[in-house]
């Protein structure tokens, strides 16, 4: 059986306390990720302490992976989760605004920032929350202004994308940048950069590190755009893994083709000889149910035959009713995978 898949939770409400964690790694857990987009280092402090306490009560050395903004789109900080219905309209203003509520009459004010407003257009098809709330644009002269196609309630900091256009940011916000300096004290192993456009992404992150010394820590470029596929062969060699992330990935393309660029993904990583992560709804409807569907099931299998050396959940861990469940039953159906593997080469 080829080496063991890697295998990842998401730190977070959920599955921030020690019993919880511990019976993560029992159940095959080998390192968490913590997404600094919603806050940071410091701030995750005593959840941290915990996660290590678990793991030097399993005598484990974890991975720690977080995941930094860079130029991934994030509406902002919301005063209250919204709940938005079919045809509400949202009005939208900068980040920098000091008085939302003069800005519109509207009862829906999400924040973005300033740099997306150019690009902004009526008729344009916007996602918010990896897609699970879809609008379309109708005004962008004396406000910018949407009406809602598909309902759900935002939270703060959830993702931003509009429909065939790539909103050109900076590589590393000044924040990722503070963030940087604390990888060492918090003992991070990897560090997971969204929405990579090219290699350049991945030099000016990896010139980050090395100022800072930490030239040992892992580069995980996360492949979320059409751009970022198109340029796979040129971003590989400057990675030292790639993570397949499906939730803006499918927002990039229609979810019908999505499979297919996820191959092709991966027969690349294999060609180079890249390890990859796919992530993104492997078991999400474990975050209400104590078990999964069976083509959630069926997707973890065939990711592994794909040849992922590893796999990651998200708000199944970190927001989900059953943490520990979703964990083992990501292990158990990826030790399957190998199982079969092993099997089927003696087959005749």
């Amino acid at each position: 059986m080829r080496k063991k898949i890697e295998l990842y939770g998401t730190l977070g409400p959920s599955d921030c306390k020690k019993d919880i964690l511990i019976k993560m790694f029992q159940a095959g857990m080998t390192g968490i990720r913590l997404n600094l987009s919603h806050s940071g280092l410091t701030d995750c402090e005593p959840w941290l302490s915990t996660f290590y306490d678990a793991a030097e009560a399993m005598h484990i050395v974890p991975d720690l992976l977080v995941d930094l903004q860079g130029p991934e789109v994030r509406i902002g900080t919301l005063s209250a989760p919204l709940s938005l219905q079919k045809n509400d309209v949202i009005t939208f203003i900068s980040t920098e605004e000091k008085n939302a509520a003069k800005c519109s009459n509207s009862d829906f004010i999400i924040p973005l920032p300033s740099p997306v407003f150019s690009y902004l257009k009526k008729g344009q098809i916007i996602r918010m929350d990896d897609g699970k709330i879809i609008a379309v644009i109708e005004e962008c002269e004396n406000a910018f202004t949407a009406r809602i196609r598909t309902e759900g309630v935002l939270t703060s900091r959830k993702s931003f994308s509009i429909d065939g256009i790539s909103v050109q940011l900076p590589t590393l916000t000044a924040k990722d940048m503070e963030q940087i300096k604390l990888l060492s004290r918090y003992r991070v192993t990897g560090v997971m950069l969204p929405f990579v456009r090219g290699k350049e992404d991945l030099l000016c992150l990896r010139r980050a590190l090395l100022d800072e010394g930490l030239s040992h820590i892992r580069i995980f470029a996360k492949i979320e755009n059409l751009t970022g596929v198109s340029r796979l062969s040129a971003i590989l060699p400057h990675c030292d893994h790639v993570v397949i992330a499906r939730g803006d990935l499918g927002n990039a393309v229609p979810l019908s083709r999505l499979p297919a660029v996820q191959k092709e993904i991966a027969r690349m990583c294999l060609l180079f000889k890249k390890p990859f992560m796919v992530v993104t709804q492997m078991l999400a409807s474990m975050e209400n149910h104590p078990v999964p569907t069976r083509a959630e099931v069926n997707d973890i299998f065939h990711s592994v035959l794909d040849g992922a050396s590893s796999l990651m959940l998200t708000g199944e861990t970190a927001m989900g009713q059953y943490p520990v469940e979703a964990m083992q039953m990501l292990s158990d159906t990826a030790f399957e995978a190998q199982r079969y593997q092993m099997e089927a080469k003696f087959l005749p």
